[in-house]
């Protein structure tokens, strides 16, 4: 349905609606209720923010094949894990390495297959650093200190996306 959507806003509102709804029956209905739940809350609604001004922009970009359609639905059911893993730290942890660890392959399957290749460079950079923080968080919660990292992977994720979506922007065409 998302796929045959030609307007990226369109797109964009859909997809983050639907991911919206999952986060909030998650919360009400799943979700284990302990002192991970708030930065999961914040990790993921941080996610969704960020979600829709990438599917706004990517949408038009992307090569419309099948490659794309089978990694972007592969990374709508890593997004659902996340959602339905808030408030369980070691499998929020994978479920979030997961969902960038794919995004950094959907990005690697538009290299020399679009016309932005700078874009598209700086995007698969930026989805690995993610997918490496991950890694990092995931280290911090097997080491014994999970809400500690949980905490710092909230607050650096919510302050990397302050910077790439207002500071300088992610979703932009590099000149």
């Amino acid at each position: 349905m998302i796929g045959s959507m030609g307007n990226p806003t369109a797109k964009a509102v859909f997809a983050t609606s639907v991911f919206s709804l999952s986060g909030i029956v998650s919360l009400l209905f799943y979700s284990v209720v302990g002192p991970f739940l708030l930065p999961h809350v914040v990790i993921y609604a941080v996610l969704v923010i960020n979600t829709y001004f990438s599917i706004r922009f990517w949408s038009a970009l992307q090569p419309q094949d099948s490659r794309q359609f089978l990694i972007d639905a592969i990374l709508v059911l890593a997004y659902l894990a996340l959602a339905f893993s808030m408030g369980e730290p070691t499998y929020f942890a994978f479920a979030a390495f997961t969902l960038f660890a794919l995004a950094t392959v959907k990005y690697v399957l538009m290299r020399g297959r679009t016309p932005y290749e700078a874009t598209v460079e700086r995007k698969t950079s930026i989805d690995a650093l993610g997918a490496f923080a991950c890694a990092v968080f995931i280290l911090g919660v097997f080491l014994g200190y999970a809400l500690e990292a949980t905490w710092l992977f909230a607050i650096g994720f919510t302050l990397a996306n302050i910077y790439l979506l207002r500071i300088k922007p992610m979703y932009r065409l590099s000149p």
